[in-house]
């Protein structure tokens, strides 16, 4: 396996050469939905001649045809890519990791031609500051999710590029802050915390039983009616433009998502397995542009509503006579349209809206012959049909930064691993390793560890394990260890001196990972001081 990732990568970058090669004919070959071919058949019959109709079949099949031979030359070229795409559970976790990182290390030098952030600001501020300006912003920390839509989500695609930002106070003043990947750190963690957070009032993403987050189902219906309220008539430009801006807004959480897995960046966020098993099958260039892949059913639901898997499972097993209980193919969701955007003054209890899951489905009774459909049915909808335009709208905001097929490598649960980190204990050993001092705390040239550095590493290494993951959360902002060790972990975990005060806790800059430590010098008054601060959350400030 030592092998594979470098061979898997050159595959990649060849592929990137092979579709470059192809140019824009290639390009425009690869959208060919089948209602636009249906529409050109019928515009022939009406308004074209036989022969014309003949020609322009003639043309779509020979281009099937070219984009068959391509496909098949691909794979015949890259054949390490069809196991990572087709079996990627024949290779281990650790090196499908492994060539994910690398893989976006490749796009990396595609786009900038350098992996260095500040050596792309140099050469933008020296070839095109325009564009440099583009990825600049000013937020306030008050609004920091809608700060960020307003400025970021015109980059498109370019949010894949190193991002600039100044914080703001209430009074206006712009926050002094280290950057080097810290900024950029707590800008993306503070707008997954708002953005995620289903008691932010955003009401974009909810949780189930188990505190997962998926997007919320009802969204979209729940807008609609606030601006039903409102007095705005459906089709109207403020009801079209409101509608299109919830789901330019569930795009952008999914561009922001995407930019944290592009910077290696963990997020303490948790997703549901249903909504990450749809991550692969939707939303970039090289993929379907609907969420067709995914088909949910009855197992899937129990990650959504345990109590409804519940009852349709008392329904599936019911040894009774079925139609007794009175149910037709229908399904009745429940909005709550919440007082947001603050100018719709919306009723306050929820509404009911009933739909039939089938044609004619509110006279269609469910017996016991027909109640696995209708099952089927009620999964479908839950899962798919009800949050479809949310769902493919974050899909294809994270398409836009991480290709899906990179992200075919990885069943649901390693897909929350890559996004969070590691449940497996932290190794502290190789944390200790891929430490950074700084102040007071650089090793010299006799490469011994200061005193209190010591310390605190005895202290650490004896630490249970809930006590090393809250140390790392007080530094990082996340409990976990990156996949591949502390090595990855973008910025270093840094350690340096907080003055000589002995009374003092330690407190942490989490932008930059950094461990403001005091100069302790009793391994008992340091081991109460950390154990009180990373226990309490207390101690954090801003540098």
């Amino acid at each position: 396996m030592d092998r594979f990732v470098p061979a898997v990568v050159q595959e990649e970058e060849e592929k990137h050469k092979i579709q470059d090669s192809y140019g824009a004919e290639g390009e425009g070959e690869a959208e060919d939905p089948d209602d636009e071919i249906e529409e050109e058949q019928v515009h022939d019959v009406l308004v074209g001649t036989q022969r014309t109709q003949q020609v322009r079949n003639i043309e779509r099949l020979r281009r099937q045809q070219r984009k068959a031979s391509r496909r098949k030359y691909l794979e015949a070229v890259t054949p390490r890519l069809e196991i990572l795409q087709n079996m990627p559970f024949f290779i281990p976790f650790s090196t499908r990791v492994q060539a994910f990182r690398q893989f976006v290390t490749l796009d990396q030098l595609r786009r900038r031609r350098t992996t260095d952030p500040d050596l792309w600001r140099f050469d933008m501020m020296s070839s095109n500051p325009t564009h440099m300006g583009r990825h600049k912003a000013k937020v306030h920390r008050n609004s920091i999710f809608d700060d960020a839509f307003e400025q970021y989500y015109s980059l498109g695609e370019g949010l894949k590029e190193p991002i600039q930002i100044a914080f703001v106070d209430q009074f206006d003043t712009v926050e002094e802050g280290i950057d080097g990947g810290g900024v950029t750190k707590e800008f993306l963690t503070s707008v997954t915390n708002e953005a995620f957070n289903s008691m932010n009032g955003l009401d974009m993403f909810v949780e189930n039983d188990q505190h997962l987050l998926y997007p919320n189902p009802t969204a979209l219906e729940e807008r609609k009616e606030l601006l039903r309220q409102a007095g705005e008539k459906e089709g109207s430009p403020t009801y079209n433009e409101s509608t299109r801006d919830l789901l330019r807004r569930f795009e952008f959480m999914g561009r922001i998502i995407g930019k944290c897995l592009y910077e290696g960046i963990l997020v303490d966020i948790h997703f549901a397995p249903f909504f990450l098993l749809k991550w692969a099958l939707t939303g970039g260039p090289n993929s379907a542009s609907r969420e067709s892949s995914y088909h949910g059913n009855l197992n899937d639901l129990r990650d959504l509503d345990e109590a409804l898997y519940q009852g349709l499972l008392q329904l599936k097993n019911y040894p009774g006579d079925v139609e007794n209980m009175g149910l037709t193919f229908e399904v009745t969701d429940t909005l709550f349209p919440a007082d947001r955007p603050s100018s719709y003054h919306p009723s306050q209890s929820p509404i009911p809206r009933t739909r039939e899951l089938i044609n004619n489905g509110s006279n269609i009774p469910v017996t016991n012959k027909n109640r696995l459909v209708y099952i089927t049915n009620i999964a479908r909808h839950r899962l798919s049909v009800q949050p479809y335009h949310q769902t493919s709208a974050f899909l294809h905001g994270l398409g836009t930064i991480i290709d899906p097929a990179w992200l075919s490598m990885f069943n649901q649960h390693e897909l929350q691993t890559l996004i969070s980190g590691t449940d497996s204990a932290p190794d502290m050993a190789d944390l200790r390793r891929n430490t950074l001092y700084g102040g007071l705390y650089v090793i010299g040239d006799d490469g011994l560890e200061h005193p209190t550095i010591q310390l605190f590493w005895s202290v650490v290494l004896a630490l249970d394990v809930d006590d090393k993951m809250k140390l790392i959360k007080f530094v990082t902002s996340t409990p976990r260890a990156p996949l591949l060790g502390f090595g990855n972990l973008n910025p270093r975990f840094s350690i340096r001196d907080g003055g000589n005060d002995q009374t003092r806790l330690p407190t942490t800059s989490t932008c930059v990972n950094l461990l403001k430590l005091p100069v302790y010098r009793d391994k008992g008054v340091l081991r109460e001081r950390l154990l009180y601060s990373i226990r309490s959350g207390a101690g954090f400030n801003l540098s």
